[in-house]
């Protein structure tokens, strides 16, 4: 029993705590951003923008919380800033948030310090707040809640 309960704990430790399956796929501005396939996608290990064929890393070695389900789900990201936690011990904390119409948007970020436990948050001009203004990309996504036009 204690081998299964060890083999158990091993593997858990080593699987990836991927996102929740609210934030799948790729999430864009616009609909010809979402045709051209550039995006945001939220990974295991990264989340990443996809832009004209190459990836960029936005958030390194993301944890993601669920902090709400339903059509207002909210989303908690601890993610490791540029160089990683060795770097500088500061560890980001973005929360973002898909609001009734579907768009994504940041409720909070700010950058933790490991050590002494202070945050430091932008009150104007974070530019992070304002990358994360998306919307899920796929079929009907960039019709709903028009006059008159019904979605399947």
């Amino acid at each position: 029993m204690f081998g299964w309960t060890l083999a158990a704990a091993l593997l858990s430790g080593c699987a990836e705590s991927g996102p929740p399956k609210e934030l799948h796929g790729l999430w864009a501005s616009g609909p010809a951003a979402c045709d051209a396939g550039l995006g945001v996608r939220f990974g295991g290990r990264a989340v990443s923008a996809h832009l004209d064929g190459a990836e960029q890393v936005l958030l390194d070695a993301p944890e993601y919380e669920l902090q709400r389900r339903g059509a207002r789900v909210r989303v908690k990201i601890e993610y490791d800033p540029p160089g990683g936690r060795a770097a500088t011990p500061v560890r980001g904390v973005l929360v973002l948030e898909r609001g009734d119409d579907g768009w994504l948007t940041t409720v909070s970020h700010r950058l933790e310090d490991l050590r002494t436990g202070s945050a430091q948050i932008r009150i104007k001009g974070d530019a992070m707040a304002g990358l994360f203004r998306l919307r899920q990309c796929g079929p009907n996504a960039w019709i709903e809640g028009l006059r008159g036009r019904e979605t399947t």
